[in-house]
């Protein structure tokens, strides 16, 4: 074995040691002192996710089987996390990419991202990403929200049918806070605190405010957070001071802010209605000065700003009657908005680039016990407007353009699912839905050409199975379909330039692409799960194929009117990713036998998976087969040794992530593109801790990549060019922070 994969090894051995050693477990439990239950009811908790809260999709996952991560607002506070790659940094197979302006990038689970990873707060269906082709600087980042008003991520890997379009490689479910949260579990009570943290590797200071109540029947909830701070730094800090162009090895100086605003009314109408309403509104804002775009002697200026907004209402029944034990409704609108403006001193030429989507959501879910047979099911209908508008003004001139249509889009969904428990030991969870999208386009004076919409309907279906072995060990399998509908982006962006310089024609013209199939997919994944006093432990493999894959930039060659040629989005033939992922914890009081050890865990986790894909067939049937899929990550593993009592914790973290080899990199035109951006493997360690100073007072801190190691993320450099400084992509090296927080 090479030196670079002893990281991994003994990482792989802490996870050997928590999976492999069930006789081990089986000699605990059978401890005559442990309290004696049904093994089958413990394992069923384990394997199936019971009711969630009354802000929450009671249906979707209900009965998911494959691997599920849950994150709670406990542990984004101890390890300060200000943004998700934060709160995903210790979760092998979940990668984020970065967005310096903003701080809003993209969630990567098991090689796919973007909008092929569902995001759900509170149920409500997160905005698509809009990011065009020939607008870098426009980029309407998907995950508007803060983390601190999140009080729970559940991370869902593969596909899952119940979230409908878009869940082709996993499901990202938020839910925000909650009155309950903080307060006493019944009578009247009132909570209030105040939150402040600093990290340093973007001289970013937080400060939040939460005040809950209780009176009689009516619950309340106010939250406030404000973030404000520079550029997130890279290995070179502020290194090359004011140096220009693609050269430039520090990051882009600027400055970033946030507000969010969160608000919460739930009334207990009875013991089987509530009622509830959510208010929340999100604004970040950046100023930065791109010093790497330009060359001459004043940079480019870039502000952004992205503001989202809802404003929801859900009912909750438990009245049981024919048609339901269980119905949840709720009713959400949300807007959200992204506007970027550049200055170009150079050209002299000012841009005001925006986009714009509504959405007008209704949607039920029920659950009914049938004998052995647990229903759920529902519908869901969203409608969306879509604007965008781009304003280039120049000499004092402004004029107006589209990057696509306006257009109006509607979705529904119906699904059943049912948990059958075939015997003690054995349940299937069958599943179906049936999806309907329409994107309609209309035209203007800015675009007047006329697009036939696009518009399709698919049936998925899911077959899972849970089997319990003996008291400890249970396996699951599941094979299903999935799709993800095509975005108003992938179908209808549209740009002309038919510009020359110097006598120089480079025009070039992007083109809709409004007869573009949705994708769809396939997945097969089987999995063991150990449960007993000495820990846990999951292992899942996995296998999923994808047809009709959406492929945006794809060039259809040069004419004599567009030199540089014409592109549009088209339809892959097929791709396959596959996998394998393992995890566990183990309790080092109950292993050693030791009670002084009380709150000592050991844990790991590692996640392998490898991705190709078909070429897209040109007009003489030429296909290039089995290109590595570039949205892959490399193989990662994690372990933690972490002591949590009272009123003090500490946690000791070491990552360890592979190298990015040329031979796993796509390099269709043998440009030698993928040895340039080949990476090094890296091993990175965290220290984090909590310690509660007095009885309302909590202080947490830490120390992130402690040994002040030079990396770099896959997702940050993929897609880069030859001309573009490496270095400039490299994450922090070490930062620090703190925080806390006064509970009145």
């Amino acid at each position: 074995m090479t030196p670079k994969y002893w990281p991994a090894a003994a990482l792989n051995c802490v996870m050997l040691t928590c999976a492999l050693t069930p006789s081990s477990w089986a000699v605990a439990e059978s401890d005559t002192t442990a309290p004696q239950t049904s093994s089958a009811t413990e394992l069923d908790h384990v394997i199936v996710k019971g009711e969630k809260g009354p802000e929450q999709d009671i249906t979707a996952h209900a009965h998911a089987v494959g691997i599920t991560q849950k994150i709670d607002a406990a542990t984004l506070e101890r390890n300060i996390s200000t943004d998700l790659s934060d709160a995903l940094r210790y979760e092998p197979g979940v990668t984020v990419s970065g967005n310096n302006r903003g701080s809003i990038g993209s969630i990567n689970i098991r090689g796919l991202d973007g909008d092929r990873v569902k995001l759900l707060v509170d149920g409500l269906e997160m905005p698509d990403s809009y990011t065009p082709q020939s607008a870098s600087y426009l980029n309407s980042g998907r995950a508007s929200l803060d983390l601190d008003a999140v009080g729970e991520m559940q991370i869902v890997k593969g596909g899952d049918i119940s979230a409908g379009s878009g869940a082709m490689s996993g499901v990202v479910q938020f839910r925000t806070k909650r009155p309950d949260d903080f307060l006493a579990p019944q009578g009247n009570d009132t909570y209030a605190s105040l939150k402040g943290s600093y990290r340093s590797d973007a001289n970013q200071f937080s400060q939040t405010a939460t005040l809950a109540n209780r009176s009689g029947r009516l619950e309340s909830m106010l939250l406030y957070t404000h973030r404000s701070g520079d550029e997130q730094e890279n290995y070179y800090g502020d290194g090359d001071g004011q140096a220009l162009g693609p050269s430039r090895r520090a990051v882009d100086p600027g400055e970033d802010t946030t507000h969010n605003w969160l608000g919460k009314l739930i009334w207990h109408h009875d013991n089987q209605n509530q009622w509830g309403l959510t208010a929340e509104h999100f604004k970040t804002e950046s100023d930065y000065d791109l010093y790497s775009e330009t060359t001459a002697d004043r940079p480019q200026q870039q502000d952004d700003e992205i503001k989202r907004k809802r404003l929801s209402l859900f009912h909750l029944n438990t009245q049981r009657n024919v048609m339901y034990d269980r119905l949840r409704w709720q009713l959400d609108y949300q807007q959200a908005e992204t506007n970027s403006f550049t200055d170009n001193p150079s050209t002299q030429n000012l841009y005001n680039r925006g986009y714009e989507q509504k959405d007008y959501q209704l949607k039920a879910d029920l659950t009914k016990q049938l004998g052995d047979h647990q229903l759920s099911y529902g519908g869901q209908y969203i409608h969306r407007t879509y604007e965008n508008l781009s304003r280039q003004t120049s000499e004092g001139v402004t004029t107006t353009s589209r990057f696509s249509p306006k257009a109006k889009g509607d979705y529904y969904g119906l699904y059943l699912q049912d948990h059958w428990q075939v015997t003690n030991s054995l349940s299937l969870l069958p599943a179906i839905r049936y999806d309907h999208y329409k994107i309609d386009p209309e035209t203007d004076q800015h675009i007047t050409n006329s697009w036939d919409s696009n518009e399709d309907d698919r049936v998925t279906a899911q077959l899972g199975l849970n089997w319990i072995i003996n008291d400890i060990t249970s396996a699951y399998a599941r094979y299903g379909t999935g799709f993800r509908a095509p975005t108003l982006e992938n179908s209808f962006y549209y740009y002309e330039n038919a510009g020359s310089f110097g006598g120089f024609n480079f025009g070039y013209v992007i083109r809709p692409n409004p007869d573009l199939k949705p994708e769809k997919s396939t997945f097969a994944e089987a999995g063991l799960r150990f449960e007993g006093r000495l820990g846990s432990a999951e292992l899942a493999i996995y296998d999923n194929h994808y047809k009709d894959f959406i492929q945006k930039q794809f060039s259809l060659g040069a004419t004599a009117q567009y030199p540089t040629g014409t592109f549009t989005t088209v339809n892959l033939n097929k791709v396959n990713i596959h996998g394998v992922e393992l995890k566990g914890e183990l309790d080092l009081a109950e292993a050693l036998n030791q009670s002084n050890l009380s709150g000592l865990t050991l844990s790991g986790a590692l996640a392998y998976a490898k991705g190709e894909y078909d070429d897209y067939e040109d007009s003489e049937g030429n296909r290039t087969r089995n290109v590595p899929l570039d949205s892959i990550a490399p193989m990662q593993a994690s372990a933690a040794l972490a002591y949590d009592a009272d009123h003090w914790g500490s946690a000791l973290h070491i990552t360890w992530t592979d190298a990015k080899d040329a031979g796993d990199i796509s390099d269709l035109n043998d440009t030698g593109l993928n040895e340039v951006l080949a990476r090094p493997s890296y091993t990175l360690v965290d220290l984090t801790g909590y310690v509660d100073v007095m009885d309302h007072l909590r202080l947490s801190a830490g120390v992130y990549n402690l040994l002040d190691k030079r990396y770099w993320q896959w997702d940050d450099v993929r897609g880069l060019t030859a001309n573009q400084n490496l270095d400039r992509y490299t994450q922090s090296g070490r930062n620090y922070g703190v925080s806390a927080r006064y509970t009145f």
